[in-house]
């Protein structure tokens, strides 16, 4: 007697178990862009205002943002990220290019960022 009731009790016991694991597991979803935002890398048309400048902000200004920027190179307007643009040192220097200053300092850029400002730099660096 007191083995069938203990059989009974170990099967109601599995039965939860398993169904509670269920329950759980069910309230759980990855979605991959809740979880680490768009990942789509859009390189189609960056801009300044859209694309580089929050990089720059986010990466450079700390730096090269004030009345004394390091490496007398300043990048706190359009004109001044653009002359760098232009002259080969702002992909040379994110790049990490031979010959160039390591920019950031941190790191290196994801590969999508580099793509985004060469793209930039290609299109023209439009504003």
């Amino acid at each position: 007697m007191i083995n069938g009731q203990m059989k009974k009790l170990q099967s109601a016991f599995l039965i939860m178990f398993v169904g509670f694991t269920f329950a759980i597991s069910g309230c759980y979803y990855d979605n991959k862009t809740e979880m680490y935002g768009n990942t789509v890398c859009d390189t189609a048309n960056p801009t300044y205002t859209a694309t580089i400048q929050p990089m720059i902000n986010q990466n450079c200004i700390g730096c090269h943002g004030s009345s004394s920027p390091s490496g007398g190179v300043a990048l706190t307007s359009y004109d001044q990220v653009k002359a760098v643009a232009t002259k080969g040192s702002l992909e040379g220097t994110m790049n990490q290019s031979g010959g160039y200053a390591v920019m950031p300092p941190g790191g290196k850029l994801a590969t999508c960022k580099l793509n985004q400002v060469a793209k930039w730099i290609r299109n023209g660096a439009p504003q």
